[in-house]
């Protein structure tokens, strides 16, 4: 049963809430925004807060929403907001917001939707989906006479390519690596980038809210030219795109605050991206962009659309595969982005993993790009920042990613 307060300023809500099934309204509509912290001090195990920005208080909304994710993180917060704010409605998006309204913008009905919602039968929907999926793969393995068991080797083990023989088509290519939260895409990124170290490559970190290829690297995030221009004279406009390059060896080259040349990480302008790449592109001959896994980021669709190949990264198990799909649908249906520019690839893969034939079939319609290996070598990459090339299985496996995308092409 779903434990539910509500802080709007409007009494009758509540006695509509008490009348449904699965909702457990725990108190009377809180009147002022302290009181909800002092609430949830007592009762941390609330599943939702209906919440209006305009109820009395000294809190403004950000502060009072982080103060409630401190005490509860797992918190869900439908928020209506008095006025139109974009910059204010990203920060909620970042801080897991995403129930987000403005005055007379929904429906009674819908928030009891909202609600009713159940992660866990939503999990239990792609279970069922997962598991009729492979009932047919078996059936169809068994009619063939085949045996259908665990793949105990990487298939991308299966060739050896050099890096030396890599070719790049064209004069520059760009590469954008996306998918959902802790998949390993900046380890990605880093070992993509020294498989191809043939070429000359540029790592651009566009995850502006939880940069971490300079730490991969073992780098500075700016450079002291950075930091002395901001010290002396807080002139963001006087810094130029090569003044963020960071050489990380005569191959590799990484801008890691990339957030500078913008007037917040809110509002990057999708024309300034467009011509910042153009000038990039003269120079380097790949260039490999790290974006965020958040979906509220106009930048992210427009270095997607600039993208001659997209990789979405995920890992293989219920959860995430249904992080992924979520994701997916919005980056094809909302964003119109062709599914068929998108390259799936399944990280950490591992012996307890969905079976690969299975993960083809949830995932019929995309490129499937192939699968990297759980190898705990990745966390010595990460704590001692390697700058040594790969050993000779990460290589492989690195090397037939790219000649597999390329095949597309």
């Amino acid at each position: 049963m779903k434990q539910i307060i509500t802080a709007i300023g409007n009494p009758n809500l509540n006695e509509i809430l008490k009348r449904e099934n699965n909702l457990k309204i725990m108190s009377d509509d809180i009147q002022y925004k302290e009181g909800i912290l002092e609430f949830l001090e007592l009762n941390k195990n609330i599943d939702f807060i209906i919440l209006s920005e305009l109820i009395p208080g000294n809190l403004e909304i950000k502060e009072l929403i982080q103060k409630i994710k401190l005490i509860n993180n797992n918190i869900q917060i439908i928020l209506f907001l008095e006025n139109k704010n974009e910059e204010l409605e990203n920060y909620l998006y970042a801080k897991g917001i995403n129930f987000i309204f403005y005055n007379n913008q929904i429906e009674i009905n819908q928030i009891i939707e909202i609600l009713k919602t159940d992660q866990k039968s939503s999990n239990n929907e792609l279970k069922q989906e997962i598991d009729e999926l492979k009932k047919l793969v078996l059936e169809k393995n068994k009619k063939n006479n085949l045996i259908f068991s665990k793949i105990k080797n990487n298939f991308l083990n299966k060739f050896i390519f050099k890096t030396k023989n890599l070719n790049i088509k064209n004069n520059s290519e760009l590469i954008c690596v996306s998918g959902t939260s802790g998949a390993g895409k900046s380890i990605f990124t880093v070992n993509l980038a020294k498989a191809l170290e043939n070429n000359k490559i540029l790592i651009i970190d566009f995850d502006v809210l939880n940069n971490s290829l300079h730490t991969i690297l073992g780098v500075k995030k700016y450079s002291s030219k950075i930091k002395n221009k901001i010290k002396k004279n807080n002139l963001l406009k006087e810094i130029q795109i090569e003044d963020l390059i960071i050489k990380i060896n005569s191959k590799i080259d990484l801008i890691a605050g990339i957030n500078l040349l913008f007037d917040s990480k809110y509002k990057i302008s999708s024309v300034k991206i467009k011509n910042i790449l153009a000038k990039l592109k003269e120079k380097y001959e790949v260039i490999i962009i790290d974006t965020s896994s958040e979906c509220f980021f106009d930048y992210t669709r427009e270095i997607m659309k600039l993208c001659n190949l997209n990789i979405f990264i995920t890992e293989a198990n219920l959860i995430e595969i249904k992080k992924a799909k979520s994701l997916l649908n919005i980056y094809v249906n909302e964003w119109e982005i062709n599914q068929k520019n998108f390259n799936i690839l399944f990280n950490k893969y591992n012996n307890n993993s969905i079976n690969f034939s299975i993960l083809k079939h949830i995932f019929s319609g995309f490129n499937i790009l192939g699968k990297l290996s759980n190898d705990s070598k990745y966390d010595l990459i990460i704590n001692k920042n390697l700058k040594n090339n790969l050993d000779k299985k990460m290589q492989k496996e690195y090397s037939q990613i790219y000649q597999n995308l390329y095949k597309k092409v």
